[in-house]
């Protein structure tokens, strides 16, 4: 999965669908979910041409990536019975036409957004408040880096499902690299925010995901400041792009006001009725 993905955005730049750290990411946070998706792949010549990932979410969505040489694979993919949401960016019409063979056909009403950022020089660090401070992650921050993300995706009615030792799962993972795993620390020693930049160096491309800051130190502009260090720090390391998704306003906004512009919006589309499965797959 990882390498179609690397190959798909040396093909097709900001325009692939998938980083390699959004497969690492997507697959390691939750420990334990194995059995709620049901993953195929394409195969041909021996390698990976398409791959598609149905997952138990509430929603039954469909994910998928197929290389730009099989597209006529897409079919085959989205003839799945249990599938209910696929994707597509809004201005993708192979792609939406496919949906459309298949009854997906109601636009969700919020999209993601894709951006990029070319980093042609070092970022800029801004100066943080006195006593905090800029740095990466080490083994003996599993447990506060876990807090941190629990504390800003968690609720008490929908807590996080990342724990220390899934997160031990994700920082196992390939492309995961410590140094690229930002937080600014408050002077109690908490972390106030942080960045996870996932690398593709083949490609010299970063993707910040996820991104977060604990409500209680929100309106100072520490989100911003987190990004620009794990933006640098990928710029030391020798990349020179970087994307990250959007949902929000604000948070769209905090990312333009850092260097990102939109380039596609990628949104959800139901269908009401179900299909019959064909073809051939491996199943894992």
């Amino acid at each position: 999965m990882q390498q179609l993905a690397l190959e798909q955005r040396r093909l097709q730049g900001a325009r692939a669908y998938w980083h390699v750290g959004d497969i690492a990411w997507g697959l390691r946070q939750h420990e334990g979910r194995e059995e709620e998706w049901k993953i195929r792949l394409w195969v041909e010549d021996g390698h990976v041409a398409a791959w598609s990932w149905l997952k138990a979410d509430g929603r039954a969505t469909l994910e998928c990536q197929v290389h730009p040489d099989h597209m006529h694979l897409l079919d085959e993919i989205l003839v799945e019975p249990a599938a209910h949401v696929a994707y597509a960016f809004e201005d993708d019409a192979e792609m939406r036409a496919a949906l459309e063979r298949h009854g997906f056909t109601e636009p969700e009403e919020s999209a993601m957004h894709f951006n990029v950022c070319e980093l042609d020089e070092p970022p800029t660090l801004p100066e943080l408040p006195a006593g905090f401070r800029y740095r990466t992650v080490s083994d003996a921050d599993v447990a506060e880096r876990v807090a941190i993300h629990r504390d800003v995706w968690g609720s008490p009615d929908r807590p996080s499902r990342v724990t220390e030792s899934s997160f031990a799962h994700v920082r196992a993972e390939w492309p995961y690299r410590e140094s690229l795993d930002c937080v600014v620390e408050a002077p109690d020693g908490r972390f106030a925010a942080y960045a996870l930049l996932w690398p593709d160096d083949a490609n010299g491309v970063g993707e910040l995901e996820p991104v977060g800051v604990r409500d209680e130190f929100r309106r100072r502009g520490l989100g911003a400041a987190v990004c620009r260090y794990a933006l640098r720090r990928w710029y030391d390391e020798g990349g020179r792009q970087a994307i990250v998704y959007c949902v929000t306003e604000a948070a769209c906004g905090l990312y333009e006001s850092i260097g990102f512009r939109r380039h596609a919006s990628l949104l959800g589309y139901a269908r009401k009725s179900r299909h019959s499965a064909s073809g051939n797959s491996t199943a894992l």
